[in-house]
């Protein structure tokens, strides 16, 4: 933040930082960092969830389902060529948040693959929903929203176990 020229939020977690371990490397404006790449699944993280998603993609991996995680550090300036890459190369792309899901991140996600006329079937956002949730624990309520490493996991499974139409196929689809 200090480098930067003009305004910038850093949003600070409502809860211990989880260290994930991994070589540090200069946190580039606008880029996002591979922690890993997969072609059944990328989950696209912004915020605090990482350490749930890394986790289900261990998981998942374990399974033999390619999965791979992006830590997307910024939400504006949106590094386009990263999800251009995950939604053109992953049968299922999962954008993960703990924010609202209107007008937030998956929303970007969702509005850039319009914008460029990229197939947007195989997106699937996680995040607070548009309706009232109940107080509690943070632990309790991600548990409930399906935002933690089990429900993430969980969704992703489900996902890949439907008969999502493969974006990348040039067959036409079956109805």
């Amino acid at each position: 933040a200090l480098q930067q020229d003009g305004p910038c939020a850093i949003r600070y977690p409502k809860d211990n930082a989880v260290d994930l371990p991994r070589p540090l490397q200069p946190i580039e404006s606008g880029k996002a960092e591979i922690l890993g790449w997969g072609s059944d699944a990328i989950i696209l993280c912004a915020g605090t969830l990482l350490s749930d998603c890394v986790a289900a993609a261990e998981v998942l991996r374990h399974d033999q389902i390619h999965v791979g995680v992006v830590n997307m550090r910024f939400v504006k300036p949106l590094d386009q060529a990263i999800v251009r890459r995950a939604l053109e190369q992953a049968r299922l792309v999962v954008t993960v948040e703990e924010a609202a899901l209107m007008g937030g991140f998956g929303s970007a996600v969702l509005e850039f693959a319009a914008d460029e006329g990229l197939p947007t079937a195989h997106i699937k956002r996680l995040g607070i929903p548009d309706h009232f949730v109940e107080h509690g624990e943070r632990t309790e309520l991600l548990k409930d929203l399906k935002l933690d490493a089990a429900g993430i996991e969980h969704t992703i499974r489900a996902r890949l176990s439907r008969a999502i139409p493969n974006p990348h196929s040039t067959e036409s689809a079956v109805h």
